[in-house]
């Protein structure tokens, strides 16, 4: 029952924020009739991949001086055969292709959608001698596949932004180093006062032009008019950075940092807006959660969102947490045998930072920060109230510290709950997974990226593109 859920942006993101378009040479066994037609093949992967214009080989030479002349802006290679099964080039010769080390893309059979089965023994053939080999199974799959490539180029080189101290497990300082080798992107530290130094800046000329732009998304039930226009404030100067650094997003520690040193200048509403303007955004600092936010993001097109996962079955630290209530299901609605494969989602008071266009009318909504069983809340700040929509789809993701390790999960939100009494908490999000006992054997952080839907097939592709390690649950 998943809607289709379209990620909302106020403009067309800057250019380092867009997936680039995977670019793929195809090249002809030998002078003939080829068995895709190119111009087809074009107009199925527009808007994901560029086809160049096809070469055709003309002798072993010829093919060693194409396949090595190919510059760096080629993702992939699609070999092309004629008919009458005629000895081709890449079994001859493989060699160019091994030097090169570019993967090499067999696409299916269009009439049918299905793979090319006699490529099973050219895949192993050039596997076995170290070159990348896909057999396409299906137009959906090679699409999937194209993306991958394109994410792969984003990554590399790209930059995220954390501001604050490096306090907890997500220290960028000590271990962003292995997001760096595995995917290549970077993890850049800010001071608090990198952003708060740019407050003054602002006017309160530009704060109004901003939420006179952006506010018929959102509804203010508690934000005071000063911490509103503090909190632009604070999207504004953090928006400038990312637009210094080209990065594709950030994240604030503000339990390591500033909640405990009194600041309320916290960045909710800033991750919404970023979000709409075409960046990530999450919270504490953990760039762990930015980059499997950023892989839902730019990969699947989706807005997502993340916050603290709290298995339910854990009563007694569900009741330190939460000043002695565990959050339990209601059991007239949830049989107790579930609940072993039940979580809540709850942060700063609320479920977490929801885009408007993953509530249930499109609309995000603002109160004061809601503070925590410990850190009391205090009427300041500007706290995101949002809801998630219950019954939907949803695909949980968390890339490890290690760079390399990807988990998977499916289930689905089975409500948002409002609590009685509870300024700390007055809502969280109730979740089911298909297994989270194996989840939890294995979780990186109490940190889970959410979006709507199914998506674990898609996801597995991007991840054997970018050579990391899957586990589904």
């Amino acid at each position: 029952m998943t809607e289709v859920v379209d990620r909302y942006l106020i403009a067309e993101p800057a250019a380092h924020l867009r997936r680039p378009l995977a670019k793929i040479q195809p090249v002809l066994a030998k002078q003939g009739t080829p068995n895709i037609d190119i111009e087809k093949l074009r107009a199925t992967v527009g808007g994901v991949a560029v086809i160049n214009e096809m070469i055709a080989i003309e002798s072993p030479e010829h093919w060693a001086e194409v396949i090595g002349g190919l510059g760096n802006d080629v993702d992939a290679i699609l070999p092309v055969s004629i008919p009458a099964y005629p000895t081709e080039i890449w079994n001859s010769h493989p060699q160019p292709l091994v030097d090169r080390g570019l993967p090499l893309i067999f696409w299916p059979l269009v009439e049918f959608d299905e793979p090319d089965f006699w490529r099973w023994s050219a895949r192993d053939f050039l596997q076995a001698l170290g070159v990348e080999v896909q057999i396409i199974k299906n137009q959906r799959h090679g699409l999937a596949f194209l993306k991958a490539l394109g994410m792969k180029r984003m990554l590399n080189g790209a930059k995220l932004v954390v501001f604050g101290e490096q306090n907890f497990p997500w220290n960028a300082h000590a271990a962003g180093h292995l997001i760096q080798e595995s995917l290549g992107t970077e993890i850049v530290v800010k001071t608090l006062e990198d952003m708060r130094s740019r407050y003054d800046r602002f006017s309160d000329e530009e704060v109004d032009r901003v939420w006179n732009k952006r506010k018929g998304r959102y509804i203010n039930k508690g934000a005071s008019e000063d911490e509103l226009k503090l909190a632009i404030k604070v999207y504004l100067s953090i928006r400038s950075i990312l637009e210094e650094e080209q990065a594709l997003g950030f994240g604030v520690n503000c339990y390591g940092d500033l909640i405990i040193k009194g600041g309320r200048d916290v960045p909710c509403l800033a991750q919404m807006l970023c979000r709409e303007d075409g960046y990530i955004a999450a919270c504490d600092g953990d760039f762990c959660a930015m980059m499997s936010m950023v892989l839902i993001t730019y990969y699947l097109d989706k807005t997502c969102m993340m916050s603290n996962m709290y298995p339910v079955s854990y009563v007694g630290a569900l009741q330190d947490h939460f000043g002695g209530n565990p959050l339990s299901p209601n059991k007239d609605l949830y049989a107790r045998n579930r609940w072993k494969n039940m979580a809540r989602l709850a942060h700063c008071g609320f479920i977490g930072v929801i885009s408007p266009e993953m509530s249930r009318n499109g609309k995000g909504v603002l109160k004061d920060w809601g503070g925590t069983w410990e850190i009391k809340r205090d009427g300041k700040g500007c706290g995101v109230a949002t809801d998630l929509r219950g019954g939907e789809k949803m695909t949980v993701v968390e890339l490890c510290f290690d760079g390399r390790t990807l988990l998977l999960a499916d289930g689905s939100v089975l409500e948002s709950t409002h609590h009685e009494g509870m300024p700390h908490c007055e809502s969280s999000a109730l979740l089911e997974f298909r297994d989270l006992e194996a989840f939890v054997e294995n979780i990186s952080r109490e940190h889970t990226a959410i979006v709507y839907g199914e998506h674990i097939e898609e996801l597995q592709v991007l991840a054997d593109v970018l050579g990391l390690q899957t586990k589904i649950f």
